[in-house]
């Protein structure tokens, strides 16, 4: 029973016992409405008193439980306080693959760099993983800051990849701390008589990339030795600059070959293509034709005699 239903139910249960009370004395009502009381016994009429009494005296007490039913009803609901929300945090960068060598890997190679500029030590690898069709291969490049991608070379037939080492295709003294970056030179695909490279970097949005050539293809660097033609790289540079050069010879009569120095220049952040060319000339018998077959970079062989690849 609710406060406001045992409430009436009190009224009309004072109200019933006086109405017993009222029947069972002598008091009768005049036609104004006003109690008649007998004269002949004084204490019926303080008896009647008393009865009146009462009734008042109840019903002024039963006002308490109706004012506070009506207080609780009217009380305001407690503030329930809600914790603001924070803001997810902003995604990564998202790279086109994140490949990770598995077991199974073949050919792994690892290399250390600075792929990013900020001097700390990051890595490379390269491995392949065998498939029904033949070997897929993979170039992955991680920075010490967290993150990494991978470049997908996919089946590349009878070829395989390897990494080579760590170049910087545009270094430059006196530019901004950072702005220098190395590469990475890795064996790509094959070609009739050698292996062609290629040249991995990080973008500004921390994903690894293949240079390009600028007209919709990677950029290689064939590295091979025939009969008739050769070709090869070399590092040069000159007052504080370092670059990568490409180099030809085709052999034009016995005794002549006729050769090509190529800069390798960086138009674009991700494009390398040829560019100033030294043309010139070496005897069939001069020793500095040699180099025109292999890679190498200050002393250091890449691909060639020595060499593993």
């Amino acid at each position: 029973m609710t406060p406001r239903r045992k409430h009436r139910a009190t009224v009309l249960a004072l109200t019933v016992g006086v109405a017993l009370v009222a029947a069972g004395c002598s008091t009768t009502r005049t036609a104004e409405g006003v109690d008649s009381v007998p004269t002949s016994s004084s204490g019926a009429t303080s008896t009647s008193t008393a009865v009146d009494t009462t009734v008042v005296s109840a019903s002024s007490t039963t006002v308490a439980p109706s004012t506070s039913v009506v207080a609780a009803a009217t009380t305001a609901p407690p503030v329930v306080s809600v914790a603001p929300t924070t803001a997810a945090p902003a995604p990564g960068p998202t790279c086109p693959s994140n490949v990770l060598p598995a077991g199974g890997a073949v050919n792994l190679v690892d290399l250390v760099g600075d792929w990013n500029g900020d001097g700390a030590n990051d890595v490379a690898k390269s491995w392949g993983v065998e498939t029904p069709s033949g070997i897929n291969w993979f170039v992955r490049l991680e920075v010490s800051s967290g993150g990494g991608s991978t470049v997908e070379l996919g089946n590349l037939g009878v070829g395989f990849a390897a990494l080579v080492d760590r170049v910087d295709v545009d270094f430059s003294l006196g530019l901004d701390p950072g702005a220098n970056h190395d590469e990475v030179l890795a064996v790509v695909s094959p070609n009739v008589a050698g292996q062609n490279l290629g040249v991995f970097g990080v973008n500004d949005a921390g994903c690894a990339f293949q240079f390009d050539n600028g007209v919709g293809g990677d950029y290689e660097i064939p590295v091979r030795g025939t009969a008739g033609a050769l070709s090869g790289l070399k590092c040069d540079g000159g007052a504080g600059s370092q670059f990568l050069v490409r180099l030809e010879a085709t052999n034009i009569d016995p005794a002549t070959w006729a050769t090509r120095d190529i800069k390798i220049e960086r138009p674009s952040a991700q494009t390398l293509v040829d560019g100033i060319v030294i043309d010139s000339s070496l005897a069939s018998d001069d020793i500095a034709l040699a180099d025109y077959s292999v890679a190498m970079c200050d002393g250091t062989m890449w691909i060639g005699d020595s060499a593993d690849y």
